[in-house]
């Protein structure tokens, strides 16, 4: 019976699909991921197209020859007429070629790994292969040509000891656990083995310890002979590939390339492995060993940090963090008084106020009226009283300590409102509003006595009444591309952690020995959960853990500091899917790129650490500070 006649319901209908396919140029990869392994592809609405569109690195081909012709299929009763090689691939492929402006298919000169499984006929299958790509063979010679595709044969493939009767553009598909000479190794492509021999796991929960070792074990043993691994048979889930990219696993076989795609192409935004640790510094004194009532008060804000976020960062050191040693814990709520997620402006005028407001209002309450913030309120007790930000210094949570706005948009208000704040010490980054007119309003600070300066090791020394510092971080973040400019110096300089103790010198020479308070906030946390990005996330609460370490440190040797620490929110909705303490390795996963409500953590330690633990509200660590001093709230 004719082949063409017997299928010709299934031809019409391949057809039809086809016709829906985008044109070729429209699927142009954007991206490389050479982890992914397309298995049956064919099955796709547009093979080829789809996995090449989205950077797959490896692509299956199921092949059958009849009369003479290849077809894709999995099974020869699925062969459709239209679906030749020809047309599924070989023609797409060399079409991306002449596209391509480099001679590369990818970007990053990535390479196509094309396997091709004979489903029968092996031998046959491979000299009519051979013809076809003979006009073109340069363009699948990958032993010399680093741009060429790499074609790898599996299924019915030749013995070994056949492997050098046939061209050497074709490579193949190894046994895992047999024997290879030398002169064979060098023909293995890849070594590929079902998952099931050597467990039973369903890709929910973990591999049992004993099913991993045993998998480990097959994937280093193949990795020793300098090649690749990739299993099949395997459970497709998302949990499965992060098991396979831990394990080193050279392939994820999947059949669920757009879920892949944007599992691979967010890999390494979600996982992230510590290479600094540090010890943190253990508080000397037990709970209940301070005498009286604080004299000075050091506030540490997170912002964006909720748990999820501290316990990532303490994974990443290997279990611990200076906030982990703090004996008062707790949590707080964080809404808004118009919505159950607050922004950076209401979260952080609750902490710097005692009052709720409505989002975007900044040191007002929900009417637009001005409330005392807590440099305000300690002015009157002769306490001085300082920020530090790497945020700018007209950010939302800094300037509620200055500033009373009910829109965080009007810079130009909340900078000129820093002539007339209560702040002795002002650092952080730099805005444009300070070059308006000339530097007009720069001039008018100087002129009130306000030294400025850029240079954060100068503060200590500093004999002025009132200082302002525009201090930036200097921190290279390969992983979200922050750093256009290759040529730019790389380095991890964290503004605040160099300015705490030079800061903590300057406010204490202030204020005639009445005491003083600093806010430090580590404001860039909050960028990582915007960004869903766990190593900007991490890095950046490890910071602001060594400034706490700072506090701590100074809290034990002065006697009379009162440090807490807390967020003005969480940001991100993370969740910490995985970690390995030992290697400061964690692995997580963002829910959204905006703030959320859940409560963030809370510790405390010193005089009146006592005051902050259990669930309060982010409105109570202004009163309950003032509490502390033995200030009225009012």
């Amino acid at each position: 019976m004719s082949l063409t006649k017997k299928y010709l319901f299934t031809v019409l209908a391949g057809s039809l699909l086809w016709t829906a396919a985008p044109i070729y140029g429209q699927v142009k990869p954007a991206t490389y991921a050479p982890q992914l392994h397309s298995h049956n592809d064919y099955t796709s609405n547009h093979p080829f197209a789809l996995a090449y569109g989205l950077g797959f690195g490896s692509i299956e081909v199921d092949l059958f020859l009849v009369d003479g012709e290849l077809y894709v299929a999995h099974d020869r009763e699925e062969i459709v007429v239209a679906n030749t090689f020809d047309r599924l691939y070989l023609q797409p492929i060399l079409g991306a070629f002449a596209e391509s402006k480099d001679g590369y298919l990818y970007p990053q000169r990535g390479q196509l790994q094309l396997l091709i499984d004979p489903k029968a006929d092996g031998e046959q299958v491979l000299q009519v292969l051979a013809q076809k790509i003979n006009a073109h063979r340069h363009l699948f010679d990958s032993k010399n040509n680093p741009k060429a595709v790499k074609l790898v044969i599996s299924g019915d493939r030749p013995s070994p000891e056949d492997f050098h009767r046939f061209d050497e553009v074709f490579f193949f598909d190894g046994e895992w656990g047999q024997q290879y000479s030398p002169a064979q190794l060098e023909r293995i492509g890849l070594f590929s083995a079902s998952f099931k021999q050597f467990s039973e796991w369903n890709g929910l929960g973990r591999l049992t310890q004993q099913d991993s070792l045993q998998v480990k074990n097959v994937v280093d043993s193949v990795h020793r002979l300098g090649k690749k691994i990739r299993f099949w048979a395997t459970p497709d889930s998302k949990t499965t590939w992060y098991e396979w990219m831990k394990m080193g696993i050279d392939y994820i076989n999947t059949d669920k390339p757009m879920e892949a795609a944007q599992f691979i192409h967010a890999y390494d935004k979600s996982n992230y492995q510590n290479t600094a640790f540090y010890t943190p510094y253990i508080p000397q004194r037990s709970k209940g060993a301070f005498a009286g009532r604080p004299k000075n008060v050091i506030m540490l804000i997170s912002d964006g940090a909720g748990l999820s976020q501290l316990w990532a960062a303490a994974m990443a050191n290997k279990g611990n963090l200076n906030v982990l040693g703090m004996p008062y814990t707790g949590y707080l709520t964080t809404s808004s008084t118009d919505n159950y997620h607050t922004d950076s402006a209401a979260g952080g005028s609750a902490l710097a106020t005692g009052v709720k407001t409505r989002n975007r209002h900044i040191g007002v309450d929900v009417a637009g009226r001005p409330v005392a913030n807590i440099p305000d309120r300690l002015a009157q007790a002769g306490m001085a009283s300082g920020i530090v930000s790497n945020d700018d210094i007209t950010g939302a949570t800094p300037s509620a300590f200055y500033t009373h706005v009910s829109e965080r948009n009007h810079t130009d208000s909340i900078a000129g409102q820093l002539m007339e704040s209560k702040l002795a010490l002002m650092v952080g980054g730099f805005h444009p509003v300070f070059e308006k007119a000339n530097g007009a309003l720069l001039q008018t600070l100087q002129s009130k006595g306000v030294v400025v300066t850029q240079d954060v090791t100068k503060i200590a020394d500093a004999t002025s009444d009132r200082l302002l510092v525009f201090a930036e971080d200097k921190v290279d973040r390969p992983w979200d591309k922050l750093n256009a400019d290759q040529n730019e110096i790389k380095t991890d300089y964290r503004m605040i952690e160099h300015a705490f103790t030079p800061s903590v010198q300057f406010l204490k020479s202030k204020g005639d020995g009445r005491g003083f308070f600093l806010m430090v906030e580590g404001a860039k946390i909050d960028g990582g959960g915007h960004s869903n990005s766990l190593p900007f996330t991490v890095t950046e609460y490890l910071s602001f853990d060594r400034v706490v370490g700072q506090a701590l440190r100074y809290a034990d040797t002065d006697g009379e500091t009162l440090v807490i620490v807390t967020s003005d929110h969480e940001t991100g909705g993370l969740v910490l899917l995985d970690a390995v303490k030992e290697e400061g390795k964690v692995l997580g996963q963002f829910a959204t790129t905006d703030h959320t409500g859940i409560p963030v953590p809370l510790m405390a330690y010193g005089p009146g650490a006592e005051l902050f633990q259990g669930f309060m509200d982010n409105t109570d660590i202004a009163k309950r500070i003032y509490q502390a001093l033995g200030l009225a709230s009012h």
